[in-house]
């Protein structure tokens, strides 16, 4: 219709209408861009708060995933206690001896958990997303991301290193198909006292152990970096609702 009245217009040389026409075009043009950007940014906007409630909740997996673990490693404390205590004074009771065979078992569990990150790298790789941040959030985003990467990464390295050096490995230790003897335990004919005065057992052994303790150790200051994004996280998350 605004064509057919431009059209003949022009026929009539009535430039004051031409461009009056030629105006509301233009109006109309820009208004429907404007809409479109904003209707465009609208949903950029509510898939935004919805990517970021998806980290929200892959932080509480991890948090829940990390609070697992402690609660595996701590209940083998007792046990590698009381096996550390024989082997350094060369304990041959039964009570030492069934702490030493508890604990080898115990150390054969899988103790690198599997941090969950599926979302911050699809959110990294969506610049409109970015933009629409602020900048504070975008630098702890970028920390976050890194030290969650950084940490998976180095706790399947820890737990590789783990199996290379296993206690499990020594020739000391027997493994009971049957389950009646629980796993693994030391062989009957060996006795604490020889394995006490064993370098490469006792290397093993501690080796082992100690990579429970570097891990615990590094989810305790894994959690506390959680804990410091989610600050910033739920701040983000409150000032776009």
């Amino acid at each position: 219709m605004i064509i057919n009245r431009m059209a003949k217009a022009m026929k009539q040389r009535d430039w004051s209408l031409v461009i009056i026409e030629l105006a509301l075009v233009f109006a109309g043009v820009f208004i429907a861009l404007q809409f479109d950007n904003w209707n465009t940014h609208r949903r950029n906007q509510a898939a935004l708060t919805e990517m970021l409630q998806r980290v929200s909740a892959e932080l509480d997996l991890n948090v829940e995933v990390i609070d697992q673990m402690r609660e595996r490693i701590d209940r083998g404390a007792g046990s590698r206690d009381i096996a550390q205590q024989a082997l350094s004074t060369c304990d041959d009771g039964p009570d030492a001896r069934a702490a030493i065979n508890q604990t080898i078992s115990f150390l054969t569990g899988d103790f690198s958990p599997s941090l969950s990150n599926e979302t911050l790298p699809q959110l990294n790789r969506r610049d409109p997303y970015l933009d629409l941040l602020s900048s504070e959030f975008r630098w702890a985003l970028a920390v976050y991301s890194n030290q969650v990467q950084e940490e998976q990464r180095q706790l399947q390295f820890n737990a590789g290193l783990r199996w290379d050096q296993h206690v499990m490995k020594h020739p000391s230790v027997s493994a009971d198909l049957t389950g009646a003897l629980g796993g693994l335990y030391i062989s009957p004919e060996v006795s604490v006292s020889s394995l006490c005065n064993d370098a490469s057992f006792i290397r093993q052994f501690y080796v082992t152990s100690v990579f429970l303790d570097s891990t615990l150790l590094r989810l305790q200051r894994f959690s506390d970096r959680m804990e410091e994004f989610r600050i910033v996280l739920d701040a983000e998350i409150a000032n776009r609702s």
